[in-house]
């Protein structure tokens, strides 16, 4: 195919339907363990939403999935099903695109678009009872987004992108990331493909919507929805002194620890020698593109040297720029487009053709990770679900009743086959649930609520000044892992074993 196009890539329905199923296999493990993770715990004790944090799409969706006007119930994995067939259609629309001229079969269809679920940072989001759905529809919006056909008039293209854009900033804003991702990497199509006028003007019709939502968003969304001692101060961008005093290296360096997690002993030199030869595959088309006619040309065989270094950079993307950031797997969403990179080599290259069912590898690998993760989430919520009805039992023989104090000091321990885990596959530290009782968060309190043990957050003075109920004369109980505490109506607990 020559030219701009024209409309969206023709979609076979034969892919989507084997990117659906490829994707539910990866997502099954999780399917079985059934399992809370996080937020989850909360949100189905109480029901709340995502309004406060800006994502009323998130809301709205939930609620309308289930017919209601107020809290949500939990529906998994219909909401995983449901995103990931989205996903998997947005997906098959990628492949056609980054494959135009090339065969369409199965292998190569996989190879561009599977990687948009079937990655282990993206393990977090599935996980989520609640959130998956809107993570999903996030991914997708972005995918559309970065597609939206250059041939189209201009108000329609750049209004159809930033509707889009605008969606996925009210379902979950990290997929801002893979957004930026996908759009390098059709700049890096274009231009392969000699479109090196046309690889600028739809950059720049990325950017001009990109920023068009954002305002918008900024100004009916932010400004009125975005609020609460969470949500708030994680929305606030860094300053100039900020950067200049180190936060944004800060920033960078947890990413860096994080997305190195991943990258251990005989796997993390399989994937980085994937990506070595991906990016080669892309530095192959510096010359040819230099050797080309006008400036425009140029241009672009010096952007396609940063390639594999922006994309690198936008898989923590736009929250390295955030002042109170939480770095965590499901920001991660971007990494998509490194192993979409790292697929190049045996999509474009003749050599890579002869031996592409080797490209398989690192996503056998990343089925490996997601079926272990299953397994030890299923083992970690066994554990701690023993340990809170131990806590509430022991609680209960000491008096605890509706309306009295508790405060948690410490957190609880670990599964010993967690602990096995971990070793094996260091990165599952990262993807699994913390432990849920620790301290005094809301995830702890949500935990022991599930099991009959209602009590209430405190402020930090609060919590601190509550550390004069751990001494000798308060105590009611003891073992080697907790202890009880109790004066009156106002009950510690001391995890001793963690």
């Amino acid at each position: 195919m020559t030219g701009m196009d024209q409309s969206w890539p023709k979609l076979h329905t034969r892919h989507v339907w084997l990117l659906f199923i490829l994707s539910c296999l990866f997502a099954l493990p999780i399917f079985l363990a059934n399992a809370p993770y996080m937020d989850d715990n909360a949100r189905a004790l109480y029901g709340y939403t995502w309004s406060h944090s800006g994502r009323i799409f998130s809301t709205a969706l939930m609620n309308a999935l289930s017919l209601r006007t107020h809290n949500i119930p939990d529906l998994a994995p219909l909401g995983q099903i449901l995103g990931l067939l989205a996903l998997s259609g947005s997906g098959a629309l990628l492949a056609a695109r980054l494959l135009r001229g090339r065969r369409m079969d199965d292998l190569s269809v996989c190879l561009c678009a599977l990687p948009l679920a079937v990655q282990p940072f993206f393990l977090e989001n599935l996980s989520y009872k609640f959130d998956a759905l809107p993570m999903l529809m996030a991914q997708t919006c972005a995918v559309l987004a970065a597609l939206v056909p250059e041939g189209w008039s201009g108000r329609r293209n750049f209004a159809t992108c930033s509707a889009f854009l605008f969606a996925l900033l009210c379902f979950y804003q990290p997929a801002l990331n893979t957004f930026l991702a996908l759009s390098v990497l059709l700049f890096m199509s274009d231009t392969q493909q000699a479109q090196d006028k046309a690889a600028w003007r739809g950059m720049g019709l990325r950017v001009g919507a990109l920023g068009v939502a954002y305002a918008a968003y900024h100004v009916l969304i932010v400004r009125h929805f975005v609020g609460g001692s969470y949500a708030a101060p994680r929305s606030e961008t860094m300053s100039l002194h900020n950067m200049l005093h180190g936060l944004l290296w800060d920033n960078v360096q947890q990413a860096f620890f994080l997305l190195a997690s991943l990258l251990h002993g005989g796997p993390g030199l399989i994937l980085c020698a994937f990506y070595v030869l991906g990016a080669f595959c892309v530095w192959s088309d510096v010359l040819p593109a230099m050797r080309r006619r006008g400036i425009i040309a140029k241009l672009n065989g010096v952007v396609l040297v940063s390639v594999p270094f922006l994309l690198l950079l936008l898989v923590p993307g736009i929250v390295l720029i955030l002042v109170n950031t939480v770095l965590s797997p499901r920001i991660f969403m971007a990494f998509s487009g490194c192993v979409i990179l790292a697929n190049l080599f045996f999509i474009q290259t003749a050599v890579g053709q002869r031996f592409r069912w080797l490209a398989i590898i690192p996503l056998l690998y990343f089925y490996v990770v997601s079926f272990s993760f299953g397994n030890t989430m299923t083992a970690q919520e066994q554990f701690q679900r023993a340990q809170a009805e131990r806590l509430a039992n022991q609680l209960d023989d000491a008096g605890f009743q509706k309306g009295d104090d508790l405060f948690v000091y410490g957190t609880e321990a670990q599964a010993p086959i967690v602990q096995n885990a971990i070793a094996g596959m260091p990165y599952l530290a990262e993807l699994l649930p913390r432990q849920q009782i620790s301290d005094d968060a809301l995830f702890g309190y949500a935990r022991l609520r599930q099991v009959g043990v209602d009590s209430r957050e405190h402020t930090p003075e609060e919590w601190e000044a509550a550390r004069s109920l751990l001494k000798p004369a308060n105590l009611v109980h003891e073992t080697p892992k907790f202890a009880v505490y109790r004066d009156g109506t106002k009950f510690a607990l001391r995890l001793t074993g963690a």
